[in-house]
């Protein structure tokens, strides 16, 4: 089919959004082409179905949730947040309710079942409570950097439709003596005030400082003050906690949490399903998928992320003369790190030593189908690589 590869990108990027009209049309087409011989092709499309799939049952269910569920005033644009009183720096930022620009996680089956089972608990706070049944209304997320958790906790506050309160444990540390123990104090006090949910980010600074020797006295009251103000709010509010540090935290803090969230580095078919989301306009097939998943086998999002836009923009500028394998070359070589993996150094190395590798992943192979579109040559020449291989083994 002339230019497929055009047809694909386009139902890639509808699929993105639930429509039953664009299923039964791609459904048709799959048919057609399967009834022409064009059965690779039939193959492709069908894959982009399985993945929409895939996405709508792995992300959690929108929430609607009863406006008695909890006391308090609504937060409304003028309200502003609370200053510290020595520098009149703002101790959070309000964010209100966006769910339309809000786009899901997206998270391996395991996390997406847990974050469904916690919005689906807070979805029904209200008929706990008329049971007498205590909600968990507090949530401690923890992973590696760069996992999601700050993108997962704007979700949830935009699933259920509240404000969310943002304050950075960090920003409230105070030289001034007490004035950071009155900052938690006087954060938590205006949170209580509304109905939202708050948000502790970078929630692991306040702990890590208790091992200061010089400060143990202040650092202390800091900490009594932290655990009393979660303590209070444990049955007013949604609260959320975020830390990459979690075996920092001490003991006691780590038990204040009802629910506690682990956000892991994301699997090779949940790196597939961001790099598609990252390309969803761009003109790839599954072999570029899989070679860039392959590439950040230990990358978070984030790191996909950067990678993602570095070839957006290598395209942007090299236009005609955009070489995709050279884009890549060119990103290991600008991200570099202290511990460079074998697969970042076969990016950088000789094509049939890349091709090898990639034919022999055992996670997620290329045909050689595959790889002759991906080096842009044929496949006897990807044959003739991996036949070399085999040669060199007996030798």
């Amino acid at each position: 089919m002339e230019h497929f590869s055009i047809v694909l990108g386009l139902c890639r990027s509808a699929a993105q959004t639930p429509n039953p009209a664009l299923r039964g049309h791609v459904e048709r087409l799959i048919k057609a082409l399967k009834k022409s011989g064009a059965d690779d092709e039939a193959e492709a499309l069908q894959k982009v179905l399985k993945s929409s799939e895939a996405a709508m049952e792995l992300a959690p269910s929108r929430v609607v949730m009863s406006r008695a569920a909890l006391s308090g005033e609504a937060l409304t644009p003028s309200v502003t947040p609370p200053v510290d009183k020595e520098t009149g720096a703002p101790l959070a930022e309000i964010v209100l309710p966006a769910p339309d620009s809000v786009k899901a996680p997206l998270f391996n089956q395991t996390l997406g079942t847990a974050v469904d089972a916690l919005l689906e608990e807070w979805r029904h706070v209200d008929q706990l409570k008329a049971a007498n049944v205590r909600p968990a209304l507090s949530t401690l997320l923890f992973g590696a950097p760069g996992t999601g958790k700050t993108m997962l906790a704007h979700y949830i506050a935009a699933q259920l439709g509240l404000p969310l309160i943002v304050a950075r444990l960090d920003g409230l540390v105070s030289s001034f003596l007490g004035t950071t123990a009155r900052n938690i104090s006087t954060l938590f006090t205006f949170a209580n005030r509304y109905r939202c949910v708050l948000l502790l980010d970078e929630f692991d600074a306040v702990a890590k400082l208790r091992d200061d020797p010089h400060e143990l006295g202040e650092i202390k009251r800091v900490v009594n003050t932290l655990l009393q103000c979660i303590d209070s709010r444990t049955d007013i509010g949604f609260t959320l906690a975020i830390t990459n540090h979690e075996s920092l935290l001490d003991p006691a803090v780590w038990r204040r949490f009802d629910v506690r969230i682990e956000v892991p580095k994301p699997e090779l078919p949940t790196r597939v399903r961001i790099l598609q989301r990252h390309f969803q306009d761009e003109p790839y097939e599954e072999a570029h998928f899989k070679f860039l998943a392959w590439i950040t086998h230990d990358g978070s999002g984030s790191d996909i992320g950067k990678l993602a836009d570095f070839l957006k923009r290598q395209r942007a500028i090299r236009k005609e003369t955009f070489s995709f394998l050279d884009a890549v070359r060119s990103y290991v070589q600008l991200s570099a790190s202290e511990d460079q993996s074998k697969r970042r150094v076969l990016a950088t190395g000789e094509q049939e030593n890349l091709a090898r590798a990639l034919a022999s992943d055992k996670e997620a192979p290329l045909s050689q189908e595959q790889l002759a579109g991906l080096f842009g040559c044929t496949q006897p020449t990807i044959s003739r690589w991996l036949k070399k291989e085999k040669a060199t083994q007996g030798e």
